[in-house]
């Protein structure tokens, strides 16, 4: 059965709520609402209420991630290899909604590198180019699956 290892239900973090902009291999716009869960990540380490960078960072690679897979109609997907000058300007917390941006910058071989840009109530919170590896969608997901959720997540105009 799909999604399910053992008598276990797979869990997936969904990090884009919504792909609001689409343009195959060259562009991706989405926004992703802070849960209750990711504000709270930190508190144990003293930061409360405050959304771990690296999950902001992953929100960028899952944004990248839908703009491969749907520009290559479900048949690659990609890993994060590379990233550069990623940098921060300010934390994210509860109640915030992120609008991410993803811009194919270069691609080449198997190789894809991108800008990304987040922003938060028009202002910036983070950028940098994340380079990813693309590979067979079968190979990590099933296509039907991400196909169904594509669907979810893309608001066409």
């Amino acid at each position: 059965m799909a999604g399910y290892r053992g008598d276990w239900p797979l869990m997936r973090w969904r990090f884009v709520d919504r792909v609001t902009a689409f343009e195959p291999w060259r562009l991706a716009e989405g926004v992703k609402a802070l849960s209750l869960e990711e504000y709270s990540l930190y508190e144990p380490l003293g930061r409360k209420g405050v959304a771990p960078e690296s999950l902001v960072l992953e929100t960028c690679v899952h944004l990248l991630r839908w703009l491969v897979m749907r520009s290559s109609d479900f048949s690659q997907t990609c890993l994060l290899a590379q990233i550069d000058a990623f940098s921060f300007a300010r934390e994210v917390g509860m109640g915030d909604v992120l609008v991410i941006f993803v811009t194919v910058v270069r691609q080449d071989g198997g190789r894809l590198a991108a800008e990304c840009r987040v922003r938060c109530r028009d202002q910036s919170v983070a950028r940098g180019v994340l380079t990813v590896e693309l590979l067979d969608l079968a190979e990590a997901l099933d296509p039907e699956l991400a196909q169904a959720t594509w669907r979810e997540l893309y608001a066409a105009p």
